[in-house]
């Protein structure tokens, strides 16, 4: 951009050069003619003869040796009769080789020597000067006076291009955009010049705030410009959930532009509004894997869901004529984008819960945002919510978990060693991290960490590893063991595991976890505290793991033998359902659901469009759920205090 700035000031200031020698030129003959004849004294006929050389350079364009011998002319004879054309002169070859600095004082010197009726090309080059020395206010001052002084003369469209130039500098962007828009009404523009300033009123354009936007409509109504302003401030009415407003902006496109470009645009945002204003507010879409590898977990969060629903049970006839649209994203991506499309156009869904994985919650939640969906998101995914304002999470962050176990257990019990069994996927990783980086910020020690294949159901390298057992022991060890000889080795002969390490934490499934867990026991790996995260609380995890499991501890949000009435409720409700105890994401699924209709509730015939729902969801404050106390942070996201589970017997029991 600078550049073309630069060519179209030194294409303009060579018309300025040859206008400016033609006049000084008049000038002197005039005064050679009207002169009376006189005989000269030598020293008026070396300054001539000095003046004359300079003045064959300059006609002869070679502005180098010009300059010089006006320069030696202005020392020589700085009262002189031709100073001030040599003044002048110099002052435009300065300017020609960008050297603005010496041009300017040259040119406020002489400029008050001409007469006003011949001052409007120095005057021009003035205000230029100014620019080139990003000395804004003076040039904008200066441009604005030449319009005063100089108001039938030819060329505005010069100072109309410079003061946008100037404004844009000065961050006043729609009073640049006025000046530029007068810059295209002369005539005598060229097709190029033209171009280039539409190209530069269409970038204001479409990075204008939205009150610029609404300024600039003011001077663009007999233009071009004013519908690409609608579009825009359509735009910006539409991401911020202003529906009428958006639609107000583009039916005066459709109304008043024959392009069809532009039409074809306004016609896309109507469409986009007109969908989003077709909603069913009973209608609640439910994205979860209902099949796949992650099914279990996906049909337990639909029981809790269905359960909190209890459509058949409410008295209120709003609440009863509540739908739930269910959709199965197979745990993939791709699946999910399909069926949120249909959730909201063949639904016209109000809200999404869902989805669960975190490998699928990223793209549902960018797609959402797009299209103005307001969605509850029980995937852990980290930053998820900064997608966009539609997105909220319900679910125990990681954050939340680690910082449990560690407050509560780790420095309580003075455990400072710890050894790291995880799965070699995204939440395994994850997790992994978030506690190493815990441990070390307490100055304790990892002390062997190992991933292991999903796919496995055979952990033994892994455990071997950790407990020292995998790789042959330096006999130099062996010997430096502080232990008798039957604490060293099994009676076969074999090494006992080397247990380093005060705890073990395992981020993993419970199905995983309660594998792990017996074979941690078959390599006599015991004595130590196996830590979790919230996915163990399921009853299933006793059943499977037994004595292996007990005394372990992890993080939940849900207890489900709390003797709170609402919690003994739920669960009565789900083992009678569904014939066993609710499980975390059960709880979750339930608390989801019920939530959103005491919003529904509470809200009445006031709660008609998704933006209505997102709005409620923003400032519901907080809701009593079966997991706890709950509410939205400034992020969208529940904040949660999780109790700590430990198992003894066959019973998880809150930890004291």
């Amino acid at each position: 951009m600078m550049a073309s700035k630069v060519t179209y000031f030194k294409k303009a200031i060579a018309v300025a050069i040859a206008a400016m020698a033609f006049f000084i030129l008049s000038c002197e003959k005039r005064g050679v003619v009207e002169k009376p004849l006189a005989k000269k004294t030598p020293a008026e006929i070396a300054e001539a003869d000095h003046f004359a050389k300079a003045e064959q350079y300059w006609n002869s364009k070679e502005y180098d040796k010009a300059l010089s011998t006006y320069d030696r002319y202005l020392k020589k004879f700085p009262e002189g009769e031709n100073t001030k054309i040599a003044k002048t002169r110099s002052a435009y070859i300065f300017y020609e080789k960008g050297i603005y600095d010496k041009a300017l004082p040259l040119l406020l010197d002489v400029i008050d020597e001409y007469p006003t009726e011949r001052r409007a090309e120095i005057d021009l080059l003035i205000a230029n000067t100014y620019f080139h020395l990003k000395r804004y206010p003076e040039s904008r001052l200066s441009a604005l006076r030449w319009l005063e002084l100089y108001k039938y003369y030819p060329g505005k469209e010069r100072l109309f291009y410079l003061l946008g130039e100037n404004l844009i500098h000065l961050d006043e962007k729609v009073k640049a955009f006025y000046w530029w828009l007068k810059a295209l009404g002369p005539p005598t523009i060229s097709e190029e010049k033209r171009i280039e300033i539409k190209r530069k009123l269409l970038d204001l354009i479409f990075t204008a705030t939205e009150s610029e936007l609404k300024e600039m409509t003011a001077y663009a109504q007999d233009s071009d410009f004013i519908n690409p302003i609608y579009y825009r401030l359509s735009m910006h009415y539409l991401s911020s959930k202003r529906l009428s407003e958006a639609r107000e902006a583009a039916i005066k496109i459709v109304n008043a532009e024959h392009n069809e470009e532009w039409i074809f645009k306004a016609e896309a945002i109507l469409k986009t509004i007109d969908e989003r204003l077709q909603v069913n507010p009973g209608a609640i879409g439910c994205l979860l894997p209902l099949s796949g590898p992650f099914s279990p977990y996906g049909k337990e969060v639909l029981n809790g869901i269905e359960l909190g629903l209890d459509i058949f049970k409410e008295n209120d006839e709003r609440l009863s004529s509540l739908e739930l649209a269910i959709r199965d994203t197979q745990g993939e991506p791709e699946v999910a984008m399909e069926r949120l499309d249909e959730l909201v156009k063949d639904e016209k869904i109000i809200v999404n819960i869902g989805p669960l994985i975190s490998k699928v919650a990223k793209s549902v939640a960018e797609k959402a945002q797009e299209l103005g969906l307001p969605n509850i998101t029980l995937s852990q995914q980290k930053d998820i919510t900064g997608t966009g304002n539609m997105i909220f999470q319900n679910c125990l962050t990681p954050d939340d978990e680690i910082e449990s176990l560690f407050d509560k257990v780790i420095l309580e019990r003075g455990l400072m060693k710890f050894a790291i069994l995880y799965p070699d996927n995204a939440y395994g990783q994850y997790f992994m991290n978030k506690f190493w980086d815990k441990v070390e910020s307490i100055g304790g020690e990892i002390t062997a960490a190992e991933s292991y294949n999903t796919k496995e159901t055979d952990f033994a390298n892994e455990i071997k590893k950790i407990a020292g057992l995998f790789y042959p022991r330096p006999q130099a060890d062996v010997e430096d063991l502080i232990l008798p000889p039957e604490e060293t080795f099994e009676s076969d002969g074999e090494l006992k595991p080397l247990i380093d390490f005060d705890a073990i934490f395992i981020p993993d499934s419970y199905e995983r976890v309660a594998l792990l867990a017996s074979q941690l026991a078959y390599y006599d790996v015991r004595g130590v505290t196996l830590l979790g995260t919230s996915l163990w609380n399921s009853p299933k995890l006793i059943e499977i793991a037994g004595e292996h499991i007990r005394r372990s501890i992890f993080p939940s949000a849900f207890f489900p033998q709390s003797r709170d009435e609402d919690v003994k409720y739920f669960v009565d409700q789900y083992r009678s359902l569904f014939g066993e105890a609710p499980s975390f994401l059960a709880a979750v699924g339930y608390d989801t659901i019920r939530m959103i209709k005491e919003i529904i509730r509470e809200s009445g015939d006031n709660l008609r469009t998704r933006e209505d729902l997102r709005h409620a969801l923003s400032y519901n404050g907080v809701f009593n759920g079966v997991t706890g106390q709950m509410e939205f942070d400034d992020k969208r996201r529940t904040k949660r205090s999780p109790i700590l589970l430990t198992i003894l017997g066959d019973q998880f029991f809150p930890l004291p």
